[in-house]
């Protein structure tokens, strides 16, 4: 009986060591969309701070267990709030103490966004901000839209402006890496003329010569040309040839034309990356009749990896400021907001470029102009896919012109309309018949192999969010095993696979409005408190979609109109989006049912938690966890069983 005790002692203590917890690598991207987009993520952040996770044995937010943020434009202000503000802790940053069930929102709720959280700077009056940047850029001769940013941004955090970022530091309890989109548009010669009017143009237009070289989505794909058919019936037709986009084809074209394109590049914590790999490429503008002449062709051979010293030179350190300037310069995209800029200005200061030397294959350096992330991609899934995460999160909730609101309640409410919009590019999804569709720098922005798994993807991911949908959930799903396909534009390497979990939030789900009080936002007389997925009351009528105050003014400079460019957005909508983007982390924390009763989306929970592996012991490290030590015990106990 002894015997038979000890063997079964010694073989449970070897089960017990075959059980080990794997840390997946996780990513969280953060979409672009100005303020619109920066107070959704960070309510999305805030979600993600409340609940709590085990690591190391230890219940903590559910942020520490990510490894990466990636932010485009306003995604990336909240990625650089989060990381570099010191002044203080996660949970009064994100304000993680309050309310995120819909049926705690008071009016006085709507009325207080905390003071010492990131939420305030979203709703901060902008214009007096940029107004104070420009006698600074006058007797610096700095570029304008960083100074701006640090006013903005950075300075109400305590985080100080002019300082190297090589000597900035993330905050001690932020586990993640921070990863910046931007993007190269050429020399600073010719910025901002070839920006506004030749970039993209030569290389596109080839592209869409070659359009019927594409392969066509087959007709045997019925679900896929139903949803194709239902975005024309909704937005009165348009999407009419719908093929997959060829890399390859457009290496070629950019090569023809000397990489006359938004080249993507990023900034993590500690370097500099413009990822375009593959042969020696040869870049070359074309000047701008009137404006600008060619410049000088030079060479860069891809990846360039640069640390911010190597960026930096004497008196003119690479800073925070600047990176975060380049993931988010609009101003270098809207020649009217420049404009209205210069008008306030006794000398122009808006067109003066982002820039930074890089090196060429010939050894010089070349000091070349970046801007906004966003016009290569929306959110900031290809940067973080080069990291190779083994899970991303992708939050997703576009400003009122990438929603679509201009179109109307029944084009913005269709989910076909907005995966097809939004997600379609990553899948390689080009409308050949649309040429707006392909001259855009995210037709670049081809990640994964449509058919993953067998199956359309874009599909079964409309699928799922109209089954949640009609089920009054929030719509986050997540797409198993996706195929990662080969992008020299991004660096990127396919063969291996990824989950990705799609978070979409274009209106509002009704078990939120259910919650909801009656006196808060009570409906117009005779309507229902929400139509179409929106609220019917006129305050909250974009939620979370929110339309920024002073979108629709105009102002007169030299007896010209020109859009009043209004950022800041209004406080008690904003309010109530960062309620409800983390509510909807709460609500999705376990699981989600569709319509169908089947289970949806299997949780954040389970996405954050670390895996239990089965794994047999191995050599180095492990011996000092007590692997080993458990080991041995097991094998002791088995040869005193057969020498006894």
């Amino acid at each position: 009986m002894m015997k038979l005790t000890v063997a079964i002692l010694a073989l449970t203590l070897c089960n017990a060591t075959a059980k080990a917890s794997q840390k997946k690598k996780i990513g969280i991207t953060l979409n672009a969309g100005g303020n619109t987009a920066g107070n959704a993520m960070a309510g999305f952040m805030r979600g993600f701070q409340q609940q709590t996770v085990k690591i190391n044995g230890e219940d903590r937010p559910a942020l520490e267990a990510a490894d990466y943020i990636a932010g485009s434009s306003g995604g990336s202000i909240v990625a650089t709030i989060y990381h570099y503000q010191h002044s203080t802790t996660n949970d009064e940053l994100l304000d993680a103490a309050g309310p995120n069930d819909p049926s705690q929102i008071t009016n006085e709720v709507l009325d207080t966004i905390p003071e010492n959280s990131m939420f305030p700077v979203f709703s901060a009056p902008v214009f007096p901000s940029l107004q104070i940047a420009i006698p600074v850029a006058l007797a610096t001769g700095k570029p304008f839209w960083p100074l701006a940013i640090q006013n903005l941004f950075l300075q109400p955090f305590g985080i100080e402006g002019g300082k190297p970022l090589s000597s900035t530091k993330i905050r001690d309890d932020v586990k993640t890496t921070p990863i910046l989109l931007t993007s190269l548009v050429g020399p600073v010669e010719v910025f901002p003329f070839h920006l506004d009017s030749v970039i993209n143009r030569d290389i596109y237009t080839e592209y869409n010569e070659n359009v019927p070289m594409l392969e066509m989505v087959g007709e045997e794909d019925t679900e896929f040309h139903d949803i194709i058919d239902e975005i024309n019936e909704v937005t009165g037709g348009g999407v009419t040839d719908v093929r997959l986009t060829d890399l390859n084809i457009l290496r070629s074209l950019a090569e023809d034309n000397g990489f006359q394109l938004n080249l993507p590049a990023f900034g993590t914590a500690t370097e500099f990356t413009i990822p375009l790999s593959g042969s020696v490429a040869t870049l070359e503008y074309e000047g701008v009749e009137n404006q600008t002449d060619a410049a000088e062709p030079f060479d860069i051979e891809g990846p360039l990896i640069l640390t911010y010293e190597e960026l930096s030179s004497e008196g003119n350190p690479f800073t925070l400021e600047t990176l975060l300037g380049m993931s988010t310069d609009i101003l270098s995209l809207n020649p009217g907001l420049r404009a209205l800029l210069d008008s306030q200005s006794p000398f122009p200061v808006a067109g003066r470029p982002i820039s930074a030397s890089i090196p060429t294959v010939s050894g010089e350096l070349r000091e070349v102009a970046f801007t906004d992330g966003g016009i290569n991609d929306l959110s900031g899934l290809p940067a973080l896919i080069k990291m190779k995460p083994d899970r991303v999160i992708t939050c997703f909730v576009p400003n009122p012109a990438d929603a679509g609101l201009r179109f109307g309640p029944e084009v913005v409410s269709s989910i076909s309309y907005q995966v097809y919009n939004l997600f379609g590019k990553n899948f390689g999804l080009v409308d050949a018949a649309n040429p707006a569709s392909i001259v855009s720098g995210r037709v670049l922005s081809h990640l994964f192999d449509l058919y993953s798994n067998g199956e359309n993807q874009l599909v079964k991911l409309v699928d799922t969010f109209e089954s949640l949908r009609d089920a009054g959930e929030p719509l986050v799903t997540t797409l198993e095993g996706l195929d990662v396909v080969d992008n020299e534009f991004w660096g990127i390497e396919g063969g291996w696979t990824v989950d990705v979990t799609f978070v979409l939030m274009v209106g509002v789900p009704q078990k939120f409005v259910d919650e909801l009080p009656e006196d808060i936002a009570p409906p117009p007389a005779g309507r229902n408190k929400t139509e179409l997925g929106f609220f019917t009351n006129e305050e909250f009528a974009s939620v979370p979609n929110v339309i920024p105050l002073g979108r629709d003014e105009f102002i007169e400079i030299d007896g010209t109109f020109i859009p009043a460019f209004g950022f800041e957005l209004p406080e008690r909508p904003a309010r109530m989006t960062q309620i409800l983007t983390s509510w909807v982390v709460k609500r999705a924390w376990n699981g989600l049912v569709g319509i169908d009763g089947e289970v949806k989306f299997g949780g954040f929970r389970e996405l954050f938690e670390e895996e239990e592996i089965e794994e047999p012991p191995t050599s180095g490290s492990r011996i000092l966890n007590g692997t080993w030590i458990t080991y041995f015990m097991a094998l002791a106990a088995t040869l005193l069983f057969f020498n006894a």
